[in-house]
């Protein structure tokens, strides 16, 4: 299973990896477009998000409006042993630094930790998904380990480019579905996000 999702995983990122910077550019704000219109964000006071790394879709400005829309905005710090770390946020500029692998964080020093039960709307990366809403992630378990600590109803929402999108994924008894995925070429829902 390991060296089926290792090679899936290789594949879907070379895909990712050829976007132009224009492409990739054009591709998030589509997707953002679409996640700011769902009425699951919209009514949600409390969103966590990922700063994007890489090619993955871009969030900086997503993060930023989530703020202007005044609502509380919570961010993943990498800890050791595959634990995120929910750190609530006010300013980008700010409170953000390179952590582990160079993803932008919230700093260690100052960090506010939220509490996930207060998360209304789980915004997630992946490598991978596939038409059923399983995920496949970057293999460190982070985000299945941190889908267990949030309430049972919220929407777990992925977004991720069309090329991400595979007919199957392969799944082990620890992987979490999300319950949606946006792409630039729209929203599809999942029905259980068990």
């Amino acid at each position: 299973m390991s060296e089926e999702k290792r090679l899936l995983r290789d594949k879907v990122l070379a895909l990712r990896a050829a976007l132009t910077p224009q492409e990739r550019a054009l591709k998030s704000q589509k997707i953002q477009d679409f996640l700011l219109g769902l009425e699951e964000f919209r009514q949600a006071r409390t969103i966590m998000l990922f700063m994007n790394f890489r090619d993955e879709v871009e969030t900086t400005d997503l993060a930023q409006k989530v703020l202007d829309l005044g609502k509380n905005l919570v961010l993943p710090r990498c800890a050791p042993k595959g634990v995120l770390i929910p750190a609530l946020i006010r300013d980008l500029d700010k409170e953000l630094e390179s952590g582990m692998w160079g993803i932008r964080e919230p700093k260690k020093e100052g960090l506010r930790e939220a509490d996930p039960l207060e998360i209304d709307c789980l915004i997630v990366p992946g490598a991978a998904f596939d038409t059923q809403g399983n995920r496949l992630g970057y293999g460190g378990g982070y985000y299945d380990r941190f889908i267990e600590r949030v309430r049972e109803n919220t929407p777990l929402i992925a977004l991720a480019f069309h090329c991400q999108l595979v007919e199957k994924v392969p799944v082990g008894e620890y992987d979490k579905k999300v319950s949606m995925l946006i792409t630039e070429q729209g929203i599809r829902r999942f029905p259980s996000n068990a």
